[in-house]
């Protein structure tokens, strides 16, 4: 019978009892199925143990002294196996794990995989595990990730800053605002874990200073038909709704999935800031009204060509229809305090977008025991069309309309990126060491139409001063090679990745044409001193080759004296990270440095002459990142699991230009806790509370004043686990604040910013179909390219 376990032992031409013998094998499901990840833990004499983890075929193998073994195999959604075994010679055990019981539908309330663990190369969230993931969307689970932050509905690591976001190994290739739409429209029931990889290996683009968050969603491999709908309704100051569902069939060699979401309502930011001019103080309060209507989706299809070929095909795309209603009033105050004047702007903004993105890809198994060459062709093309119309009116400090201040302008920009990729990943598994290489190659093209408009006489005249046509190729090839070797309590891991850059830029007739080739090193030392204690070191170079959007000159107005614009002459910047860690038990402390390179950051530039504000990234830091890192997960009583983390950090970053400070350092403590609630014995109706707590601390050389957050949530599941009901609110005290300050050209400015974070939800989930479906793993090549869109 199927559920029964077998092994079978092979024995070989002998050797001496100190000889270095063979112990290989395949993990396998009830079907027959291969298992990917499973844990495979060998004791021997003296208190030795060794780990190692199935690859992508359910392959595993050590290299151990003949002696007397114990062999545990464990996997999450699986009985644990255990075996004693001796060993005199070369051994082969093949061995099916059988599925646990107490699977939820899409849920996994369990305590037998910690919610998070600590890896040799990054931290894992396992969302399956977790409360969180019933009834919210990627973006609102990642913010419940320890360590992870959501400014805005943009993606950071805590004391570090912006990070890149994977889906399945692939960066995500939108901007900052499609990333969050797109994130949005992902249910977190979807989501298997979320890895934070701050030391990616050389296997993955160097792109992104700060590392990398992947989230892995659910797979499928067992025949017959599964899928899902769902639907919610959020409240901030306006409702938003959105609505969408899953499918995914297998049958023999074939596996067809698809999804669609729509997302459609409002939200208010309000953005104020105070700039402190030697004679006059400026008050800016920008008062917004954001509309959006977001669909987008994805089909796909793979193919099991052979037993050891896996072709695959799949399409993603999506569009977003914005427009704001924006009122943008500054006081001006003289040196007194008292009203000298007043400005008022009342604006729109027209904002249509869409990207498609296509993947071919062969994975082609090259033996019986996990080597294997994987290939990947990916084409990704953007288009958007900005219209911003504004106007300008000034008034005396008595509120009478100063003749003739009232202007009309408009400002558009149309953007084209267009993107291609080929990759190939080859895995060598050998008896006493792993070995991997591969090569990329990726062709950029960015193109954008910019032109700025003034009203005369009921009639847009084009200013050809502000107008302008920029282009933008970038050509990289990259080779890497990667080593991994184990030896008894010692895990060792090496790679370098090697990358040559061409690019060749064109705005206003001014050219910067580059070329450059940068090594990536990667090191790991795990030491495995006992069954609870582990340390680590580990040491990467990465590189933040800016976003095309912070390449693109055009000119966003907030009125006639502020704008925001791109430099294409922007450079990339450097990383060198470096991080030791010790595991106990259920407890984990970390110690890391970081030193950044040639950083860049935006910079809002006063003149005092002019009152002009016009904020643009420069490369002028940089920065020195020491960090100390505490975390802890355990179940505080029955029903009650806990997730904190205590972060202390001290920055400090060093300017190379005149107009900013010469540096700015200081201190900051983070402190986050996630709290999971059973409430019955069957599992179905579940709680949370999450908070997060950050005091005052040093950004570049920004100084970012104390904010907190915290969600609660309630949460049921009826008709068999089928049907998932929760109601969530965020930012309950409204304290989710983004509060700030910097001095340029010796002049102070102040920032307080709300983004209508406090929310109230309610989401309803139905699974149907096959409730064993998992959906295979798969990648794409332009994983670096796609995500620097953002």
């Amino acid at each position: 019978m199927l559920r029964y376990i077998f092994f079978f032992i092979t024995v070989f031409s002998g050797f001496s009892s100190q000889a270095q013998l063979n112990l290989s094998g395949k993990v396998a499901d009830e079907a027959f199925k291969a298992l990917p990840f499973v844990t495979v833990k060998i004791s021997g004499a003296q208190n030795k143990v060794f780990y190692t983890q199935t690859d992508s075929l359910g392959i595993y193998q050590f290299k151990l002294p003949a002696g007397k073994y114990s062999v545990v195999f464990s996997a999450v959604n699986f009985k644990s196996l255990g075996r004693l075994i001796t060993i005199t010679a070369d051994t082969i055990i093949k061995v099916q794990l059988q599925r646990s019981a107490d699977t939820l539908a899409d849920v996994q309330v369990s305590a037998k995989k910690a919610l998070m663990e600590k890896k040799i190369d990054k931290t894992v969230f396992n969302a399956e595990n977790s409360i969180s993931a019933i009834g919210t969307d990627a973006l609102e689970l990642l913010s419940k990730v320890p360590g992870v932050r959501i400014l805005n509905d943009k993606v950071l690591l805590v004391g570090k800053g912006g990070v890149n976001v994977m889906i399945n190994d692939k960066l995500v290739p939108l901007s900052a605002d499609d990333l969050s739409n797109y994130l949005k429209s992902i249910p977190s029931a979807n989501i298997a874990k979320i890895e934070i990889i701050t030391n990616p290996p050389a296997k993955f683009d160097a792109q992104g200073n700060n590392g990398l968050i992947n989230i892995v969603l659910k797979k499928v491999n067992a025949e017959g038909f599964k899928g899902s709908v769902n639907a919610a309704l959020t409240k901030a100051s306006y409702f938003t709704g959105s609505a969408g569902g899953n499918l995914n069939y297998r049958k023999n060699k074939i596996t067809l999935y698809a999804n669609f979401n729509i997302r459609k309502g409002s939200i208010v930011p309000f953005e104020q800031s105070d700039v402190f001019y030697h004679t006059q103080t400026w008050n800016i309060v920008n008062k917004d009204r954001n509309f959006r209507m977001v669909p987008g989706g994805q089909v796909g299809i793979d193919y099991q060509a052979s037993k050891n070929t896996l072709l695959g095909l799949s399409y993603n795309g999506g569009l977003t229809d914005f427009h704001s209603e924006e009122n943008i009033r500054t006081k001006v105050y003289n040196q007194s305090k008292g009203l000298d004047s007043m400005l008022n702007s009342d604006a729109n903004a027209k904002i249509k977008s869409h990207y498609h993105s296509a993947n071919i890809y062969l994975k082609q198994a090259l033996d019986s025991v996990g080597k294997q060459l994987t290939v990947n062709g990916d084409w990704f093309t953007y288009r958007d069309d900005k219209n911003r119309f504004f106007n300008n009116t000034s008034y005396f400090q008595n509120g009478m309309e100063i003749p003739h201040s009232f202007a009309e302008y408009l400002s558009t920009s149309k953007q084209n990126i267009d993107l291609y990729t080929l990759k190939a990943d080859v895995d060598l598994p050998y008896k006493s060491f792993k070995l991997s290489f591969g090569a990329k190659l990726s062709f950029i093209k960015n193109q954008s139409d910019l032109a700025f408009y003034k009203s005369r006489n009921s009639n847009y005249e084009i200013d050809p001063q502000q107008s302008n046509l920029f282009k933008y190729d970038e050509n990289t090839q990259a080779l890497y090679i990667n080593f991994n070797k184990t030896i008894k309590k010692w895990d060792f891991q090496g790679g370098l990745r090697g990358e040559y850059t061409q690019v060749d830029g064109i705005s206003v007739n001014e050219r910067n044409k580059n070329d450059y080739l940068r090594f990536f090193p990667t090191i790991y030392v795990v030491y495995r001193a006992n069954d609870k204690n582990t340390f680590s070191l580990n040491y990467g170079r990465r590189i933040n080759r800016p976003p095309y959007r912070k390449l693109n000159p055009f000119r966003w107005y907030s009125n006639q004296y502020a704008y925001a614009e791109g430099n294409p002459f922007l450079q990339p910047s450097y990383n060198d990270n470096i991080e030791f860690s010790h595991t106990y038990n259920i407890f984990t402390t970390s110690l890391s440095f970081t030193k950044t390179s040639n950083g860049f950051n935006d910079v809002n530039f006063t003149d005092q002459a002019t009152n002009i504000q016009a904020s643009r990234p420069v490369n002028f830091i940089t920065g020195y990142h020491y960090q100390l890192s505490h975390t802890i997960g355990f179940n505080v009583i029955k029903g009650w699991e806990s997730n904190s983390q205590l972060d202390f950090f001290y920055n400090v970053a060093r300017s190379g230009i005149a107009q900013t400070l010469g540096n700015l350092n200081g201190f900051g403590v983070y402190f986050s806790t996630l709290n999971q609630f059973v409430f019955n014995s069957s599992k179905t109706i579940l709680g949370e509370i999450s908070l997060w707590y950050q005091l005052p601390t040093v950004d570049g050389l920004s100084q970012n004043k104390s904010q907190y957050n915290l969600d609660v949530g309630i949460k049921t599941l009826l008709l068999n686990k089928k049907i998932q009901l929760a109601f969530t609110a965020a930012d309950v005290f409204k304290t989710n604040r983004y509060r700030f300050s910097s001095v340029i050209n010796n002049i102070r400015q102040e920032y307080h910013n709300y983004y209508d974070s406090r929310q109230l939800r309610i989401t309803f989930r139905y699974n149907f179909g096959n409730e064993k479906i998992k959906t295979r793993d798969r990648k794409s090549g332009n994983e670096e390219e796609r995500g620097r869109s953002n």
